[in-house]
């Protein structure tokens, strides 16, 4: 199985944006490897700090980007709320299933290729706004 690594993380120029993105991945990692060798429990729990790491990450990001007048924010938070509710989903499938096959393919595939690109687009861009406005 797959593990998140931070070294994939592109960097973008606001720090809390930098720091949060790392514990993501972090946390990632400690459900990975609870999916490996945990019980259904560890994994729950693990998944649900997770969930709750992404609603204060993505609340940070949207106050900043409310604070600057950021012109696309309501399309940024649009793939926050989508995303959320996507885990969610992923979250109750697990807990009614225990089928680690399925988590484990939703986190490495969907959610990791997802959380690259929306790093790659949607916050590099956002970062540079806040930089530029942060008066």
């Amino acid at each position: 199985m797959t593990h998140a690594d931070t070294k994939l993380i592109p960097p973008v120029t606001v720090e809390f944006m930098n720091n949060d993105h790392e514990e993501a991945v972090e946390i990632l990692d400690t459900i990975l490897a609870a999916i490996e060798n945990s019980t259904v429990d560890e994994v729950t729990s693990r998944l649900e700090a997770f969930f709750a790491h992404n609603q204060v990450h993505f609340s940070r990001e949207e106050e900043q980007m409310r604070r600057v007048n950021f012109p696309p924010y309501s399309c940024h938070k649009g793939e926050h709320d989508r995303v959320l509710f996507e885990l969610a989903e992923a979250i109750e499938q697990w807990k009614e299933r225990n089928d680690r096959e399925y988590i484990a393919h939703y986190l490495n595939c969907t959610l990791w290729n997802w959380f690259i690109n929306h790093i790659k687009t949607m916050d590099t861009v956002t970062a540079m706004f806040i930089n530029q406005h942060a008066h």
